[in-house]
């Protein structure tokens, strides 16, 4: 039987508080689709909008003013109306949603301007009862993290944080092969919107372009014995961070989309985008485990054939790094000859 106290009564009213929200940003995707089907520099006379959305001249101009502060330019004119001038490169529900062509992944899409952790979040609404498909974004995380609980950096209007909430129903021993399958979708997503750039894998879950990190996945499970109750996956992929302004322990280390091909790139297409493929490959991965997505992945694998060191909690293991097995383990050929399965553990490249 479940247990009940503190917790619960969280959760609980965490989720009548996002439902709040969840109306709130309905209706702000509403006007801006309003507005932004009446054409640039085109009036919406405010009569209008009160008839689309039923609700009274006041609340109406309440709206207007949170998406002013989410970054929105919409002038108001007497007799008039209102008209939508300039939209922010934010990964708003109402910039999002508009662009989704997916069934379940995004369609419910909690956003907030800063969190400590969209995994954090998105595990506290999956305890609750949070649908698959359910995704939180933030535009700037205080408390980002990596695999090993690295600190990941995470300033506001730049990059994409998001976590998506899945209900595999699988057995915990094949949740580890679930990151490589989300870096696949990311990397089909960047293939789409910046075709020249050449990103590589990382086992197990980070994203490499010309030598530099531009990305990670970290994967954290609820589970019993023999069943998993959910699993948030949570990824964070560096969009437009100019060059010049990674702090220094990151400078030389961590690249950006725009660093890599000289100009920005939208972050709600990205995200839609990355939500679109990581529902494909998820459903492919659901059916049929890893396997049938292992030769793309070792297209895009940065280590096959490279030397490596492993370093995991049983010490270290070197050898040469052979391909991914159906489980998600990095297979390595041993100096004597012998093959080696790793499932867990930190890769160093190693000179030739």
């Amino acid at each position: 039987m479940p247990r009940r106290g503190k917790n619960t009564t969280h959760h609980a009213s965490r989720v009548t508080e996002m439902g709040g929200y969840s109306t709130r940003m309905q209706t702000a995707a509403a006007i801006i689709q309003a507005l932004g089907t009446a054409g640039a520099g085109h009036f919406v006379s405010g009569a209008a909008l009160c008839r689309h959305l039923g609700m009274s001249r006041t609340a109406v101009w309440k709206h207007i003013e949170q998406l002013r502060g989410l970054g929105y330019g919409i002038e108001a004119a007497p007799r008039r109306g209102y008209r939508l001038l300039a939209r922010p490169d934010k990964p708003l529900p109402s910039e999002v949603e508009p662009l989704l062509v997916t069934a379940r992944f995004g369609r419910e899409l909690v956003y907030h301007d800063r969190l400590d952790s969209t995994n954090r979040l998105a595990g506290v609404l999956a305890e609750a009862g949070a649908a698959e498909g359910l995704t939180v974004v933030a535009d700037a995380q205080d408390a980002g993290r990596g695999r090993l609980d690295r600190n990941w950096h995470s300033p506001a209007g730049a990059n994409l944080y998001f976590s998506v909430v899945l209900r595999p129903g699988v057995a915990p021993q094949s949740v580890p092969s679930l990151a490589l399958a989300a870096g696949l979708a990311v990397l089909r997503a960047v293939g789409v919107l910046c075709p020249h750039l050449h990103v590589g894998l990382k086992w197990p879950n980070d994203l490499w372009l010309g030598g530099r990190k531009l990305g990670g996945i970290l994967c954290e499970l609820r589970s019993e014995l023999d069943r998993v109750h959910h699993v948030i996956v949570g990824i964070g992929l560096n969009v437009n961070v100019p060059a010049t302004d990674w702090p220094a322990a990151l400078a030389g280390t961590a690249v950006s989309l725009r660093e890599a091909q000289g100009k920005p790139v939208s972050r709600p297409l990205l995200l839609a985008e990355v939500l679109r493929r990581f529902e494909e490959v998820y459903d492919v991965w659901h059916r049929d485990g890893l396997k049938p997505l292992l030769p793309e992945l070792e297209t895009f694998s940065i280590l096959h054939g490279r030397p490596v060191r492993v370093h995991d909690l049983a010490g270290g293991l070197s050898g040469i790094a052979v391909g991914i097995t159906p489980a998600g383990a990095l297979l390595l050929e041993q100096a004597d000859g012998t093959r080696r399965e790793v499932i867990a553990g930190d890769v160093r490249v190693r000179p030739a």
